[in-house]
């Protein structure tokens, strides 16, 4: 039987097709890290939200399409776009609160729509918080004991020392003005060994009701109360596996989920076992 080297070819390509969509990196421990390639179409993934049915949820920085991701496996369950023609903008946070999906840019403006099937596209509402001139935000989560958005700051526009967070009244009037918590900078920056700290996601731990945020830039991950009190620095992120940590959620388990922009290599989303206290995770 004679061979082509066209057919060769092709069947190599296949193979390394299937391979880097798979792609797994070791875990650190047994049972307790995995991390998964991302489709390319993720490329820019910058935010993570799990549904009340533990669905993750996830949004690139570019335009307003919303992916599905199965974070057991790394696939690409589906997407669905937001207006016609897709928005476009830079989309740094995603939620979901009171039956609804919600998508912030990094000025603090906020769109929320109904969840919808693999391609299709949504009607959606745009709501002006009237924070752009506050802060760069780059995290969203829900916070459903209070029905409030939280939106965080990655750089405050004001003077103002400290952390900043805002609190977005889901069902409020377009007019509200948000609530303010400033967060303990000094305390976080010391406990990691930083000058600055720099969120690039947060989310709420289902469990215990208190702040998690990630800081891509610092790579840490640490814990903080509702008052914005440090808690404790969950771990300090492996450079060689987190290259730039921007998206973040908590499974009713326990799971630490964390997502990396692609920068030199694909976007990953990384799976802890359980939220961990310590600095580093073993290797």
């Amino acid at each position: 039987m004679t061979i082509s080297l066209r057919s060769v070819c092709i069947a190599l390509l296949v193979l390394f097709a299937a391979a880097c969509q798979s792609e797994q990196v070791p875990p650190a421990e047994p049972g307790g890290f995995v991390q998964w390639a991302l489709p390319d179409k993720l490329r820019e993934i910058s935010g993570l939200a799990l549904t009340s049915d533990e669905r993750l949820l996830a949004v690139t920085d570019e335009e307003a399409v919303v992916y599905e991701i199965d974070y057991r496996n790394g696939s690409l369950v589906k997407a669905f776009a937001i207006g016609r023609p897709t928005i476009r903008g830079d989309f740094e946070g995603i939620a979901v609160l009171a039956g609804k999906v919600w998508l912030m840019t990094s000025n603090g403006r906020l769109y929320t729509f109904d969840e919808a099937a693999d391609g299709q596209r949504v009607p959606y509402e745009r709501i002006g918080t009237g924070l752009r001139d506050q802060c760069e935000f780059e995290g969203l989560t829900a916070d459903e004991q209070s029905g409030r958005l939280l939106l965080i700051c990655k750089e405050s526009r004001k003077k103002k020392k400290g952390l900043r967070i805002f609190a977005w009244l889901a069902a409020g009037d377009s007019d509200q003005e948000a609530i303010e918590v400033f967060l303990d900078e000094d305390a976080i920056s010391e406990s990691i060994g930083k000058k600055h700290v720099n969120p690039s996601g947060v989310t709420i731990d289902p469990a215990t009701g208190n702040l998690i945020v990630v800081a891509a830039k610092q790579r840490a991950v640490f814990e903080l109360s509702r008052d914005g009190r440090l808690i404790d620095v969950i771990m300090q992120l492996d450079s060689k596996r987190h290259r730039q940590a921007e998206g973040i959620a908590i499974t009713a388990d326990g799971s630490l989920l964390i997502a990396d922009e692609a920068n030199k290599g694909p976007a990953r989303l990384a799976i802890y076992s359980q939220k961990r206290t310590g600095k580093t995770p073993s290797e």
